[in-house]
């Protein structure tokens, strides 16, 4: 038995446990009861002594939920991302003509360039959950070494008030 007492709901974060499946953990990764583990976990008194998990247990636990955490990123990357009015929508625009409408911040001209062709193809749009994560998306999209020069790819994003005009444009033009 260990001699050190290690309270795992003392770390930082440990409420998570809390959402957990114990008896699924004990049973998958240490081949042991639900009750093992929770007296464990809960440094209960065991033969009247509290126990808590050794050293290579604490190894294996640790293994365990990094193996838990991938199988639920892996499954969440799986989900189909369905868009909601909440959603942030990222359009990738391609085209120079655009870009350069864009990049100068010019509705007008946008709006005139999109009127003046029947045949422009514009991407469908990424959705996201949140800013943060559109944010990322549009990281390195844009300039590339040359900031002098007009980049390849823009994006708008719906979560951005200068982009929103544009957005509109694009989707008045698409229907």
């Amino acid at each position: 038995m260990n001699d050190k007492i290690i309270n795992l709901r003392k770390i930082k974060g440990a409420q998570i446990l809390d959402t957990m499946n114990c008896a699924a953990i004990s049973e998958r990764f240490f081949n042991r009861s639900r009750a093992w583990f929770i007296q464990r976990l809960n440094n209960n008194i065991v033969n009247g002594k509290p126990v808590s998990f050794t050293p290579e247990e604490l190894l294996k636990l640790r293994t365990s939920l990094k193996v838990l955490a991938s199988e639920i990123t892996h499954f969440t990357s799986n989900i189909p991302n369905i868009p909601t009015d909440m959603s942030i929508k990222v359009y990738v625009i391609t085209d120079p003509d655009a870009i350069n409408y864009l990049v100068n911040d010019d509705i007008d001209g946008f709006t005139e360039y999109l009127a003046s062709y029947d045949t422009l193809e514009f991407p469908e749009p990424e959705y996201f959950d949140t800013e943060a994560e559109a944010l990322a998306f549009c990281s390195g999209i844009g300039y590339g070494k040359d900031e002098r020069a007009m980049p390849g790819r823009y994006p708008l994003r719906s979560c951005d008030e200068s982009d929103l005009t544009f957005i509109v444009a694009i989707e008045n033009y698409q229907s």
